[in-house]
C-alpha cells in the first residue's frame, strides 16, 4: 500500500508561498536585495531538487527513509522569509 508522502494543507500552504514568492520576487517595487533573492533561489532549489529526488525514488518503488515534506517545508519557509518584507516599525519609541 502506497501512503501519501505530503498531507494535502501542507501541500496547499507551498503552492501558496510559491505563489506569493514569485509575485515579490517579480515585483520591483519590492525587489530590495539581491542577496536575499539568491538565498531564496537557493533554498527553492533545494527544495525542488529533494521533489525530484522523492519522486525518482517513488517510480522507481523504493522506500523513502526521511521525511521530504519537512524538509522541502522547511526550505519553502526559509525562501519564503528571506523575500517576504518587514513591515517597518512606524512608533517613536525614545
Amino acid at each position: 500500500m502506497h501512503h501519501a508522502m505530503f498531507d494535502i494543507e501542507t501541500l496547499k500552504e507551498i503552492r501558496q508561498k510559491a505563489d506569493e514568492m514569485s509575485y515579490l520576487c517579480m515585483n520591483r517595487k519590492l525587489y530590495h536585495d539581491p542577496q536575499s533573492l539568491k538565498f531564496a533561489l537557493d533554498n527553492v532549489s533545494r527544495a525542488l531538487g529533494m521533489f525530484a529526488e522523492m519522486e525518482i525514488q517513488r517510480i522507481k518503488q523504493e522506500n523513502i527513509s526521511y521525511d521530504p515534506q519537512k524538509y522541502i517545508k522547511g526550505r519553502v519557509s526559509l525562501a519564503y522569509k528571506t523575500v517576504k518584507p518587514t513591515p517597518q516599525d512606524d512608533s517613536n519609541t525614545a
